[in-house]
Order: C-alpha cells, then sequence, then structure tokens
C-alpha cells in the first residue's frame, strides 16, 4: 500500500519489505567511468600504511587544482548537479556582482522567517567556524566578502551515483571533501575553504514497515533518507497515524544525518534511547567510492562506527533503517518559570505546555535553591522516561529568568500530576509558590517540533559554548551535587546562559542493538544531565585575540564541572571545538577501535572534520590562528 505525501518525493509503504530509495538504485559505474580517470574507483588495499600524499589539499590557488574542463566533466556526469555558489551576504557589499540593498535588507529581516537558508547550498548555523568571511550586514563600510571557508563547489546529490562521483573525484584529484546535509553544525564540520562539498539536503524518503526483522530485532521499522527533516518525519507520522520514530528536538535536524551518527537526543531519549540507539541498518557510501550496507551481519565494524561515532568521517549515509514503535506516542508536559532581580524582564517559549504566570523570587539566595530543587528532581525525570529542560537566562541587572520544562513519554494520565506534586511541593517548602501547575498532553508529532518547519535561528549559534555530561553518580551525593549547582550559579552570574537538558539514554533504554555494542560515549549511558554553557553574545565578528581570551575563559568555568566529574565526557554533536582530551571526552574506551576502522575504511583521510575520529592526522592552517575552517587542509605528521 502506497501513499503519497503533499511533499515531493517522499513516500510511504506500509507493511512491504525494506527496499532501496528510488535515488539509491542509480549508481556510479565502470562504464560511466570511461575515460574519465579523475572519478575511478580506489583501492584501500593499495595504500600504504604510511602516508605518502601530498603535504596538503589542493586548493584553488594552486597549479594541481582541477581545470575548468575537468569541472565541467564532472558537471556532466552529475547531470548539471555541480553548483559554485557564493555566499548568500555577498548582497550586502558593494564592491561585489551580487550587491542589491533591497536584497540584503531581506536577509536580515523577513528571510529568517524562511526556508531560504535552509534551502542554500552554503549556509550553515554556525557562521564564526566558516571564518566570518562574509557577514550579511547592512552596514559593511571597512569589511569584504570572500569565498573564505566556504566550499568553492557543492554537489547537489540526487542519487548514490552523484555522490559517488564527487567521493571519487575529491579523492582522485587531492581535494578537500565536506559533507553538508541541512546545515546544523556548531562546529564547522559542514564547510571548508577549497572544499568540493557533497549536499545531501534534498535526499527525501519516508517508508514505514510494519514487520521487520534483522539478527535480535523483530518489529516495526522505517527507512528514512539522509535529508530527512524532523518536521517531514512528523508529518509522515502524523498521516500514517498509529507509528512513531525517535526525532530531533530541533524539527529542520536531518534524521538520517549527522544526528543519528553522532548520538542524536531527542524527547524519547530516556524511553527509546538516541537516534543511534534506532539504527538497524545503513546504505553508505564510503572512501573508494563504493555503496554498501552495513548492519548487524554484514560491515560490522561499519555499523559499530557509524551509531555514535560521528558523521563526516566514516562515509556518506544516504539512508538508514530505524525501529518504530506502533501507536501514536503521547506526551504529557508542563513549564513554569521563576525569575529575580530589578531588571526587566523576557520570558522564553514555553515550548508548547501550559505554564503558570512567572514567580519573581526577591531573594536571590531563594531563586538559587529553587534552581539546586530543580536540578535535585532531575533523575526522577529521567526514571520515568522523560526529557527535562532547566535553563537560566541571565538578563542584565542580576536579573535572570529560570525555565522548567517537563515532558513525559506516555505516561499515565491519571498518576502525571502525582508524578510532579512532590517537586512544587519542595519549592514551596523554600517559599517558592508556583500557582496552579497545569500539564497537557500533545502527540508526539506534534510536541515542542510540530508539523512545519520553524524559522532560521540566525546568529544563535554563534555564540561560544562548552558542555559537559553530569552523571547519575552527582545524585547519590548531595554535597557534589550542591557543588555543581554552586559552579552555575557563577557562570550565570558572570553572564552566561547555563542550560540543562534532562535525558538519560540507558543501555535499558536503547534496547537492540544499541545494548550490544555501539559507538555511542559510554559516558551518555549512565548521564542525567547534558549541560551547555554559552557565551550570551556572538562571537563572529570578534577580533582573533578576543576570540581565544573569551574561549579562555569559558574553559576555565567548565573545568570547574569537569573537576566534579572526572569519569564523565562530552556530547559530541554538541561540543566545543577545541575540546581538551576529545578523544576520551566524546568517545571513551570505543576510540582506539574506531581510529581502526576510520584507517581501514579511509585510508586516504579523504572524510575529515574537526574533532572527528582520525582528525588529529591533519589540521586547517588558518591566517589568523583561529579554530575556523578558512585555510587549507594539511597533515600534521601525527
Amino acid at each position: 500500500m502506497w501513499i503519497t505525501h503533499s511533499l515531493s518525493h517522499l513516500l510511504f509503504a506500509l507493511g512491504a519489505k525494506a527496499f532501496n530509495f528510488p535515488f539509491e538504485s542509480s549508481q556510479l559505474t565502470q562504464q560511466d567511468v570511461g575515460n574519465f580517470s579523475a572519478i575511478s574507483f580506489g583501492n584501500p588495499s593499495s595504500v600504504p600504511s604510511v602516508y605518502q600524499g601530498p603535504k596538503c589539499k589542493v586548493q584553488p590557488e594552486d597549479t594541481a587544482w582541477p581545470s575548468e574542463k575537468q569541472w565541467d566533466q564532472l558537471n556532466a556526469t552529475l547531470d548539471g548537479n555541480l553548483l559554485k555558489p557564493h555566499p548568500l551576504g555577498a548582497a550586502c557589499y558593494p564592491d561585489r556582482l551580487e550587491y542589491n540593498r533591497d536584497t540584503c535588507a531581506y536577509l536580515l529581516g523577513p528571510a529568517t522567517a524562511t526556508r531560504l537558508f535552509f534551502d542554500d547550498p552554503l549556509t550553515a548555523l554556525t557562521t564564526w567556524g566558516e571564518g566570518a568571511t562574509c557577514l550579511q550586514l547592512l552596514n559593511t563600510t571597512g569589511r569584504t566578502c570572500t569565498q573564505g571557508g566556504f566550499p568553492v563547489y557543492v554537489v547537489n546529490a540526487t542519487s548514490v551515483r552523484d555522490i559517488q562521483a564527487a567521493v571519487n573525484f575529491a579523492r582522485n584529484q587531492n581535494l578537500r571533501l565536506v559533507i553538508r546535509n541541512t546545515g546544523h553544525d556548531f562546529i564547522a564540520k559542514s564547510t571548508g575553504r577549497g572544499a568540493l562539498s557533497v549536499w545531501t539536503h534534498f535526499l527525501k524518503g519516508i517508508e514505514f514497515l510494519s514487520d521487520y526483522s534483522i539478527g535480535e530485532y523483530n518489529g516495526a521499522a522505517a527507512r528514512i533518507s539522509a535529508g530527512m527533516e524532523a518536521w517531514e518525519a512528523h508529518n509522515a507520522m502524523v498521516n500514517a497515524s498509529n507509528i512513531t520514530v525517535v526525532t530531533s528536538l530541533e524539527s529542520t535536524v536531518g534524521n538520517g544525518g549527522g544526528w543519528a551518527l553522532g548520538g542524536g537526543h531527542g524527547l524519547l531519549t530516556s524511553r527509546r534511547g538516541l537516534g543511534a540507539d534506532q539504527v538497524l541498518s545503513l546504505n553508505i557510501v564510503t572512501a573508494d567510492g563504493r555503496f554498501l550496507t552495513a548492519d548487524a551481519s554484514q560491515n560490522q565494524d561499519l555499523f559499530f562506527a557509524l551509531r555514535g561515532g560521528g558523521g563526516a568521517t566514516f562515509g556518506i549515509v544516504t539512508s538508514m533503517i530505524v525501529k518504530a514503535w506502533p501507536g501514536q506516542t503521547r506526551i504529557g508536559g508542563l513549564t513554569f518559570y521563576l525569575t529575580t532581580g530589578a531588571g526587566q524582564i523576557t520570558i522564553p517559549s514555553a515550548r508548547g505546555y501550559p505554564s503558570s504566570p512567572p514567580v519573581h523570587i526577591a531573594d536571590a539566595e531563594t531563586f538559587w535553591k529553587a534552581y539546586r530543587v530543580y536540578l535535585g528532581f532531575a533523575k526522577g525525570i529521567v526514571d520515568a522516561g522523560g526529557f527535562g529542560f532547566g535553563d537560566v537566562n541571565p538578563q542584565g541587572n542580576n536579573t535572570f529568568v529560570f525555565v522548567g520544562t517537563i515532558t513525559l513519554p506516555d505516561y499515565p494520565s491519571e498518576r502525571i500530576k502525582d508524578f510532579y506534586t512532590p517537586l512544587f511541593s519542595s519549592l514551596s517548602e523554600i517559599g517558592v509558590s508556583v500557582p496552579n501547575p497545569r500539564h497537557a498532553f500533545l502527540p508526539y508529532a506534534q510536541a515542542g517540533i510540530g508539523v512545519t518547519p520553524i524559522s532560521f535561528p540566525g546568529s544563535s549559534a554563534d555564540r561560544l559554548f562548552i558542555s559537559r555530561l553530569l552523571p547519575s553518580s552527582l545524585w547519590a551525593n548531595g554535597s557534589r551535587l550542591d557543588a555543581v549547582a554552586a559552579v552555575n550559579r557563577q557562570n550565570a552570574e558572570i553572564g552566561y546562559r547555563v542550560t540543562a537538558r534532562i535525558y538519560g539514554p540507558s543501555a535499558e533504554a536503547a534496547g537492540y542493538p544499541g545494548n550490544t555494542t555501539s559507538a555511542v560515549n559510554p559516558a551518555m549511558r549512565n548521564m542525567v544531565i547534558h549541560c551547555v554553557t554559552f557565551k550570551q553574545e556572538p562571537v563572529d565578528i570578534l577580533p582573533p585575540a578576543e576570540f581565544r581570551a573569551e574561549h579562555a575563559k569559558l574553559r576555565a568555568r567548565i573545568n570547574e564541572l569537569v573537576r566534579l566529574t572526572p569519569d564523565s565526557g562530552t556530547y559530541f554533536n554538541e561540543a566545543d571545538i577545541l575540546e581538551p582530551e576529545w578523544r576520551t571526552s566524546f568517545w571513551g574506551e570505543h576510540y582506539p577501535r574506531l581510529l581502526k576502522i576510520k584507517k581501514a575504511v579511509d585510508p586516504w583521510g579523504l572524510f575529515w572534520a574537526p574533532k572527528t575520529v582520525g582528525s588529529e592526522e591533519w589540521e586547517v592552517i588558518t591566517a589568523d590562528g583561529l579554530p575556523t575552517q578558512n585555510g587549507p587542509l594539511c597533515r600534521t605528521g601525527t
């Protein structure tokens, strides 16, 4: 039975066998290669164990850069899907051919409520990571717009064949290759100076399978393509009416891309596990240009690595089969606000759940006691299979707004009030009375995300941030949790925004195959809070010296959390680009195995991004020394 959705290229199959999407049936052949040796397939076994290639990837100014004829030939192979885009910000610079003041004003205003940025082949959420070389500003006096750390060419992938040709061309021509899906990229993994980019954004498809078996798994499943965004998956769930798949918190994140490959948290994480825990099988183009499947019975090492080992590392995933759950999941939830201080208050979103009027607490000490009470309650949220938010937002003049949101998937409606009442009773005991806390149940397909794409978040990602996972052991020691709360208070009083994402992807929640073996950071299996601390002001236009100083200041503060959680780690997908001891922080004991797999499947070092497995063997050389992608990618000699 086939159902056609209003989104183009979006198909659903219920009760059918899993099969490749139509775009995967178009694959590169030796006949396609012909005399065009630049797209010939690679042979990993022929690569020397000790790297003997050029010191750096080829840049546009180098004599080894492919000729226009070669680019044209590649474009012909790709049926015209090779793009040479300029940054959207070029419209703001009078010396650029693309200059148009009205277009620039549109970019800074109405465009942020459209799909323009998400559907642009270059734009990523993080502009400082690219090098901030073409900022969108109405006043660009004294500034320039260059391609900078943006890729030079982009393959708008419409088939596996397109991806294979791009991979082979980049490898054979010694080009830097980057992968971009939706642009949700916090540490510049999807951009790079002089790069050829593979853009998987428009590989759209989803199929629901009522009965699927592989390894020890027997149950419902879904086939999801790389470019499928969470809001599109939620639309599919609404139309199917009786099935649930785990998705991201953010509506425009690609469910079949780096979100799941690096872990992937969402509202169902404490109940169903991470995005990586849902994966039963993946289709992927590897560095030799070949298209293969990795699952529990074939290419097992790759199957291990692709579930938590990170994106932009082992190949380009085109689709995956993930677990699905019969029935519509309902999310019960509520939001409440606490404020303190004499400054002007701005109340953040309630994430779609009912909220009581903000409670103003005159005494700052009581406000922070209330924050500690909420931290203490967090483990109960995880134990109940829930997901929580607990954010402290500094608003100047020693004024703070705390936002607490509790969500509970499939929690019995007659018991949910009994669940959260003890929290508000504990708050009342310290003199904080939240009037009439109210909850509501929303279908999962509408809870927190909805079925429409959100507007572009602008420069929200252009803030320094560092994260830390807080382990469950803290909740067995009140004094240690007191110390964590004190550090977070100090950070907020400095002016940092301190956020808590409360979830626990335990082995029990993960189920098969995640509970047997995967590359997910072991520290995530016994965590309760993913704490992220942000510098409030954008840093994309900071001078290099000031950038370094601000980063060092923030790192010093987070090191206090590291000191209190020495055996924990950090979530790869949302981490500091300068994370120290990153191999252990991101993957713990798994790193040696991951590195071995990386060297086996990609001995050329074709797939590279900051702080990914094997990235220590390469580095980007920037003129200002900042950790951006605005420079050539060169061997480190490691």
